[in-house]
């Protein structure tokens, strides 16, 4: 796909930057609306905007004062814009997980946030960062479709003998009874079981499917599911706010860590094979990353509060 052109960057940022100081007229988001259908670069362009806004949680508080003028504002969504743009890290499938649509989810949590909701049935969802879902309950089914993220459900007693499904962007997951996990990857559903047993079926072939028991998990797309792993309870640690490792690659361990701060979290390949044993508090990622550098070989460098790279040192 076609990468948009600073040009159309400029003109991404001048529309955000407009809506970001009033409130636009109807004329105004008429003619929005015009130049985002005018070329699909506009759209990809918009779309970085999106993605720029959630992963960051909220764009720098300077950008927001009214002291600033429209064009130094606009300045400063652009540059942001192109450092993130250019690290890779926003990506180009953002038109399939936008904030903009994430906004009409039934619920939602943004980076570094989790929730705990009880349906109507008395199932409960644990929802992790970024994260975001809708919830369907008639007299067919249980329904809960996840669009972004990751959650964990604890099937309720009192839906009868409704079916509860989980719905992702690859396929179903039927719940039996049962505390599971569903996590929405790029380009494929992941799925483990706590307790009893969960049904996983490719969205294009469903008659595929396979039977998940406690301690397994498997990754899925919208053709196959894969082979079954181990699943541990200290993999959903998340909803008590830690993630456990043991001897896990640092590699790994900051790209799970990034999930939960806004903005550019990165290592490189030197120091990406180093392994790492412990329990690190998602709340506290700045620490987490402090005393990772004091127990191993490497050098975590803020070149700002949302932009953070961890090196491998020189001749170790």
């Amino acid at each position: 796909m076609a990468i948009p052109d600073r040009k159309t960057f400029e003109a991404a940022a001048s529309w955000y930057v407009q809506f970001q100081s009033q409130a636009p007229s109807a004329a105004e988001r008429q003619a929005w609306q015009q130049w985002l259908n005018g070329d699909p670069l506009h759209q990809a362009a918009w779309n970085q905007m999106e993605q720029l806004q959630r992963n960051l949680g909220a764009l720098p508080p300077d950008l927001s004062r009214r002291a600033l003028s429209t064009t130094q504002q606009r300045r400063q969504v652009l540059k942001w814009m192109l450092v993130l743009g250019g690290t890779g890290y926003l990506g180009w499938n953002a038109q399939q997980h936008t904030s903009l649509g994430n906004i009409w989810a039934d619920y939602k949590t943004s980076v570094g946030e989790r929730r705990r909701i009880e349906l109507a049935d008395g199932t409960q969802v644990d929802l992790n960062t970024n994260t975001a879902i809708d919830v369907v309950f008639d007299g067919r089914q249980r329904l809960i479709r996840l669009r972004e993220g990751e959650v964990l459900i604890h099937t309720g007693k009192s839906g009868g003998q409704l079916p509860f499904y989980v719905e992702t962007a690859q396929g179903r997951v039927q719940a039996l009874g049962t505390r599971f996990t569903v996590r929405q990857l790029l380009d494929a559903t992941r799925v483990g079981v706590l307790e009893d047993r969960v049904s996983v079926a490719p969205g294009d072939r469903p008659d595929h499917g396979r039977l998940l028991g406690a301690g397994e998990s498997t990754d899925f797309n919208r053709q196959v599911v894969g082979p079954n792993q181990a699943y541990r309870t200290s993999q959903a640690a998340w909803i008590d706010g830690q993630m456990i490792v043991l001897d896990a690659r640092l590699g790994d361990v900051i790209s799970e860590l990034a999930r939960y701060r806004p903005g550019v979290l990165q290592c490189d390949s030197a120091s990406a094979g180093l392994r790492v044993s412990g329990t690190l508090r998602l709340d506290a990622s700045d620490a987490v990353l402090a005393n990772l550098q004091a127990t191993l070989p490497i050098q975590v460098r803020y070149f700002t509060r949302y932009w953070v790279s961890v090196k491998r040192l020189a001749d170790s």
